[in-house]
């Protein structure tokens, strides 16, 4: 690394003071049950629900031995991961051929999208330790969680032990790469106190074409939460979670080629979320919570030799209120309310130049009701209907539903289907943000708004499970980050005109095979088109039609060793090149690419566990951002202990 190596000193600091974090057993994923909590107002049984759920537990993220998120998340249905880089680099992700900002991603509940990432989840510093499980519902989700829930929410749900233990994780690998966790909690009858702390340095990779810099990375992260129950009627608990981060990125050569250039920039970033949970149940069919959330993130860009050049900040305030009652002979009805209050406050500096004053400080706040309905009518079929009113002080209200249903029409086979609609308020950045000689907000954009439809068929037998879900969504006033403005000559943002449309089918096929050996497999294909200034009907970039996944998961000598192996599959899609000789924009191809990871892990003993992994092993050379490199062939080993 060029600059400053703060993480790199508290990696192996805290590896001297302590040897406990975290290690993922099945024992701990063996205790939760299918109940999602993040597909409603209040949870839900996974089979009683119409939409399309996926649950990554614990012991999926041990077999894969990852370390970021996003590596984990190229293997769920309907993904489509896009990086611009190596470690720590820009990586967007599109559900079902949705914008990158059009999913929502929670930690515990909490909103972690960046306001000053143009509402996006920065999935470059998204670590996996200390998780849990993943929820993942596709499709739709304003009704229940408002803007952003266009095409998907992700709650990203922490480790919560009931017993006292620690671990620790050390890990070295390609590119200089460094890494260590440690967690740890501290239990007795009523309470709970878990902490831990995990960092990542990475001298990372050149990405551009030409050139040889490398681009490095580093990551800090603390999280901290208490649990206390007063009684069998009331909880609490306080939670925050700290992330500071440096990653270092190219320039672009806006003169001649439009492509990446070696450049000396770097970026440091801190975000903390926290929140405050009191819960209240007095009795089995009447459920209240109430929650106060706070998130700061707070970016700042740099070059070598200028010092800072320009930074962005947000604050985001918000106040949670629900309620359930459940009623009926065997409680199959269920009413549930919510209403919650946001505050966002944004903030931008920068040097004044004749293009504009970047220097600004905007806000927007809003108030959400939402209503929903669950009802089992049978063993066989269940269903609910959600709706949601959001009122923004600066733009139109906005109202979105969503009807869910699902018939188990034999022990083996189940129908679902889902329709409903979504929304997704302008960023502050597509209204208001400046970069010099690049971009300029529109500060007249409207909301983007969204129907979808979705039907699956789920068939099991043995230990085997086939899903076929086929989706539709159509979305209109599209917002188009990358309007060419003749008069200021930058690029601003619009909404487009017409309908966007996405559809296309998902297939997961997941089986054990035996008791040593399990298989998954999924087929996407996706068509997603808009229309273009003459009306025609245009393929949208980053959206590549075909994409597939298969996983194997071996355990032998005693349960004592397990090998996985991962082969992702993307078809070519296209981007965006800009001409900076021509000031024309034209689509060009990036190729298909096919990457194959394999993790062999050995129990030493009960506490300790060795690893070793390989990512990209048949070295392939690809890109998913035009003009930025992916990482070749790497390899990683590490050590990891529960006690």
């Amino acid at each position: 690394m060029k600059h400053k190596n703060h993480n790199g000193v508290a990696c192996w600091l805290a590896l001297a003071l302590s040897t406990q974090t975290h290690a993922q057993t099945v024992d701990d994923t063996a205790q939760l049950t299918d109940l999602v909590v993040t597909a409603g107002i209040t949870p839900i049984e996974q089979n009683q629900f119409g939409g399309s759920v996926t649950l990554i537990t614990a012991a999926d993220i041990a077999a894969t031995q990852a370390t970021y998120l996003s590596d984990v998340l190229r293997s769920v249905p309907g993904f489509a991961v896009s990086q611009s880089g190596g470690p720590g680099t820009q990586t967007q992700l599109r559900i079902r051929g949705s914008e990158a900002n059009h999913v929502l991603v929670l930690i515990d509940g909490i909103r972690v999208n960046d306001p000053t990432a143009n509402d996006e989840f920065l999935f470059n510093y998204a670590m996996v330790d200390n998780i849990e499980r993943i929820e993942i519902v596709r499709g739709p989700q304003s009704a229940i969680w408002g803007t952003d829930a266009m095409s998907a929410v992700i709650n990203i749900i922490t480790r919560s032990d009931r017993s006292n233990r620690w671990g620790f994780d050390i890990e070295t690998g390609s590119f200089n790469t460094k890494g260590m966790a440690l967690d740890g909690t501290v239990a007795d009858e009523g309470w709970r106190l878990s902490a831990g702390i995990n960092a990542l340095d990475s001298a990372g990779i050149n990405i551009a074409r030409r050139g040889d810099e490398a681009d490095g990375f580093e990551n800090l992260n603390a999280n901290f939460a208490f649990d206390y129950d007063f009684n069998s009627a009331w909880s609490l608990k306080m939670s925050t979670n700290h992330t500071d981060a440096l990653n270092e990125f190219d320039g672009t050569d806006f003169v001649i080629t439009g492509l990446p250039v070696d450049a000396d920039l770097w970026t440091e970033r801190t975000q903390t979320n926290s929140q405050i949970v009191l819960k209240h149940r007095p009795s089995d069919k009447w459920h209240n919570e109430f929650s106060y959330q706070f998130s700061d993130v707070d970016a700042e860009n740099f070059t070598f030799g200028a010092g800072q050049t320009s930074s962005t900040a947000a604050e985001t305030a918000e106040v949670k209120l629900k309620s359930s009652v459940s009623f009926g002979t065997i409680n199959q009805h269920r009413v549930s309310a919510l209403l919650d209050h946001r505050m966002v406050d944004f903030v931008q500096r920068g040097t004044a130049s004749p293009f504009g004053d970047p220097n600004q400080g905007q806000e927007y706040s809003v108030t959400g009701l939402a209503a929903e309905y669950h009802h089992q009518l049978n063993d066989q079929f269940s269903w609910n209907l959600s709706a949601r009113q959001d009122n923004f002080n600066r733009f139109d209200d906005v109202s979105n539903y969503r009807l869910a249903a699902s018939y188990q029409i034999k022990q083996d086979l189940r129908l679902r289907s889902s329709v409903g609609t979504g929304s997704k308020a302008p960023s502050f950045i597509e209204r208001f943000g400046f970069f010099p000689a690049n971009f300029i907000g529109n500060p007249n954009l409207k909301p983007e708004d969204s129907d979808a439809f979705e039907v699956a068929i789920e068939k099991n037998w043995a230990n085997s499970q086939l899903v076929l879900v086929y989706f539709k969504q159509n979305l209109e006033n599209e917002i188009n980050g990358f309007v060419f403005d003749a008069p200021s000559g930058l690029f601003t943002a619009a909404n487009q005109t017409g309908e966007s449309e996405r559809s296309g089918f998902e297939l997961n096929l997941s089986s054990s095979i035996s008791t040593q050996l399990d298989l998954d497999f999924n087929y996407t294909y996706t068509d997603a088109t808009e229309e273009n200034a003459a009306g025609m009907e245009v393929t949208e970039v980053r959206r590549p039609n075909n994409m597939a996944s298969l996983s194997l998961d071996y355990r032998f000598a005693d349960n004592r060793a397990q090998l996985y192996g991962q082969l992702n599959y993307q078809d070519d899609q296209l981007d965006v090149f800009f001409d900076p000789t021509s000031f024309t924009s034209s689509n060009v191809k990036l190729g298909s690419y096919t990457t194959f990871d394999l993790t062999f892990s050995w129990q030493l003993n009960q506490q300790l566990q060795l690893y070793a992994k390989g990512q990209n092993l048949f070295d392939e050379n690809y890109e998913e951002v035009l003009g930025y490199a992916r990482p070749g062939a790497a390899f990683y080993a590490g050590l990891k202990g529960s006690f």
